[in-house]
């Protein structure tokens, strides 16, 4: 006899993947952290991680997961994965200044978001025009209990080849 899918995640006959596959949150161009103008992210305090220059003001949902975290200020989501993995998006350098001008939120805390929805909508112009740097790094913030791996790309696409992947140890 075989159980639907469903039913075996439901009573625990299929364990839950232990990889995730983080995309790209943005369109544009990947940028290694530690080429990132803040010390925070390029020497990994909160974790590893990959950044990158949107070349569009629209930030996308880089996993299935659970929106845990929506700060205040628009400029930085916190998504759980489905293998525990927290991952942060910080949308720009230092944008936390901004007191939540120039961001439009599209989800709100304790969502369910899939890949690929639209999180958050940002007036590029207006940060940049403010003297922001627009490096949105992607972080692992509980890599501890992960490994991570860039996936050694250049170009940041919605759709198309994972960027990270994030395993439980």
């Amino acid at each position: 006899f075989c159980f639907p899918e469903w039913e075996q995640v439901m009573f625990g006959l299929k364990k839950k993947s232990k990889i995730v596959e983080l995309y790209s949150p943005v369109k544009g161009k990947i940028v290694r952290l530690s080429e990132v103008p803040d010390p925070v992210f390029a020497q990994e305090m909160m974790g590893p991680g990959i950044a990158f220059l949107p070349c569009e003001g629209k930030i996308y949902a880089p996993c299935d997961g659970e929106l845990v975290t929506i700060f205040p200020t628009k400029h930085a989501i916190g998504i759980k994965a489905g293998n525990g993995a927290e991952i942060l998006l910080h949308v720009g350098i230092d944008t936390v200044q901004l007191n939540g001008e120039c961001f439009i939120l599209k989800v709100q805390q304790g969502q369910k978001v899939h890949k690929g929805d639209l999180l958050l909508e940002v007036d590029m112009d207006e940060i940049q025009k403010r003297g922001f740097h627009m490096e949105t790094p992607m972080i692992i913030t509980n890599s501890q209990e992960y490994t991570v791996t860039v996936n050694d790309l250049e170009d940041a696409k919605i759709e198309g080849e994972p960027v990270l992947f994030v395993e439980k140890k």
